[in-house]
């Protein structure tokens, strides 16, 4: 004779199932607190680099700048016009400081390394005796003690091209 025993299922069944459901859940909810820290990381990461290419641009354009003034602390300068990137104040045709080229600016003459290309420099010779955004008169002349005022406009990339840095300054000898 076969016996058939009977297997009941009770209370024991449906805890093991509950915990199974309740584990599940737990899991997914532990997924996408992951998922959500990974994307953030993610964020961090790139605001970092994007912090330290600009850094690398504003370095570079630094450098530029420094270059240009120790052009102009020479006892003898090179003539100024409308070619190399050293500008007359009678000329006209200055580039915007945004559109540099090789051509119409100075660059900068050893390599920094990590970014993308060699910061570009110019470098403006401005009206004798008027100093730019100075409390001087415009077209006042005042006597012999008159130096020569240079404005410096240099502008450094990072370590992508499209990433610039543009920085000014005035030189006065």
């Amino acid at each position: 004779m076969i016996h058939l025993q009977r297997i009941r299922y009770g209370r024991a069944h449906c805890a093991r199932g509950a915990t199974l459901l309740i584990g599940m859940i737990l899991l997914l909810l532990m997924s996408a607190v992951a998922l959500t820290s990974l994307k953030a990381i993610k964020t961090e990461e790139r605001m970092a680099g994007n912090l330290q290419d600009r850094y690398l641009a504003f370095q570079a354009a630094e450098a530029a700048l420094r270059e240009a003034e120790e052009l102009l602390s020479q006892p003898s300068l090179p003539p100024f016009g409308v070619t190399n990137g050293l500008y007359r104040y009678d000329q006209t045709g200055i580039p915007a400081a945004f559109d540099f080229t090789t051509g119409n600016a100075r660059e900068y003459p050893s390599d920094l390394g990590l970014v993308a290309r060699r910061p570009l420099y110019i470098v403006e010779q401005m009206e004798p005796g008027v100093e730019q955004g100075a409390s001087l008169v415009v077209g006042t002349r005042y006597g012999a003690d008159m130096r020569a005022t240079y404005r410096i406009t240099a502008i450094g990339y990072g370590g992508a091209a499209a990433t610039r840095a543009v920085l000014q300054s005035s030189y006065r000898r």
